[in-house]
C-alpha cells in the first residue's frame, strides 16, 4: 500500500514456514495511523502465517499514534496465536516505544534480521 507517509510491504519468508514479512517505511504520524492500522490490522486478521515480523528499519518518523498502532497489532496477533518479532527497529523507534511507556514491546524486537530468523525457528 502507497500513501504520502508511509509505505508497507508484505512478503513470505523464505526458508521459514508459516510466516509473513510487512516492512514499513516512511513516516507513521497521527495522519497516517488511521491507514497503518487497517493496513496491519487486515494483515494481521487474514495471514495463514502463524508468525508475523514487522519490519521496521526504513521507518523515518513515528510518533506516539504510529508506536499504538504497532502495539495494538502485536496485541490482536497473540489473541490470534501469531507470534509477533519487530525486526531492527531504529533508535526513534525505540525510543517512542520507551516515551509511550511501551517498553515491554522492545521484548518483541530483534536487533538485526540475523536474530529474528533465529528467533523464529526457535
Amino acid at each position: 500500500m502507497n500513501t504520502a507517509a508511509f509505505q508497507t510491504e508484505v512478503s513470505a519468508i523464505p526458508g521459514i514456514p508459516e510466516a509473513s514479512s510487512i516492512r514499513l517505511s516512511g513516516r507513521v504520524t497521527l495522519d497516517g495511523a488511521p491507514d497503518l492500522r487497517d493496513t496491519i490490522l487486515a494483515e494481521v486478521s487474514s495471514t495463514p502465517a502463524s508468525r508475523l515480523v514487522l519490519e521496521l528499519s526504513h521507518i523515518e518518523q513515528i510518533d506516539t499514534a504510529g508506536a499504538a498502532v504497532l502495539v495494538e497489532a502485536l496485541k490482536l496477533a497473540q489473541k490470534r496465536g501469531v507470534r509477533v518479532l519487530f525486526c531492527s527497529p531504529s533508535d526513534s523507534v525505540t525510543q517512542i516505544f520507551r516515551l509511550a511507556g511501551f517498553e515491554e514491546v522492545l521484548n518483541y524486537c530483534c536487533s538485526c534480521p540475523e536474530e529474528t530468523r533465529q528467533r523464529l525457528l526457535q
